[in-house]
């Protein structure tokens, strides 16, 4: 991994597939799948922000009075990050995404994010490669301007 200020989105996707490959393990306990999830989330936080400092903000507030927090987001390029462990109801995890990004920038005039980077395991991902998620992309950059780019794991 270049530790230099010439990041690419692919550095911060490779980061996460790395950190979900070396940490993910199914179970069918939803305990440990919970926890094990938020290991791997913050493991790859961290591994971000070892590698490329103060450019990122990890578990960044949507807004005040709000306790939903996005996974990271680049400060530099105005990109937010999140990160789905689980191929399972990978849907409802992008639609909730969309929405924190868009509250976010209707509630900060500091940064507003201008793109969605969501990361998910290859099969979820697929899920969202459909008729109805290129619509919610579209709808999300013409009206909230909000670009959305899913990325497989």
């Amino acid at each position: 991994m270049k530790r230099d200020m010439n990041l690419t989105q692919n550095d911060i996707v490779e980061l996460a597939g790395m950190k979900h490959r070396q940490s993910w393990k199914k179970s069918s306990n939803v305990s440990e799948q919970t926890k094990a999830a938020q290991s791997v989330c913050r493991s790859w936080q961290q591994a971000v922000k070892d590698n490329f400092k103060d450019r990122f903000s990890a578990e960044h507030p949507v807004g005040d009075g709000f306790k939903e927090k996005i996974d990271l987001v680049d400060l530099q390029d105005a990109v937010a990050y999140e990160l789905k462990v689980s191929k399972n109801n990978t849907h409802f995890e992008f639609y909730r995404d969309i929405f924190k990004v868009a509250v976010h920038n209707a509630h900060n005039s500091r940064l507003k994010i201008k793109k969605l980077v969501f990361i998910a395991p290859t099969a979820g991902a697929d899920k969202l490669r459909t008729a109805y998620g290129k619509a919610v992309h579209i709808l999300a950059e013409n009206h909230h301007s909000i670009v959305v780019e899913i990325c497989g794991i």
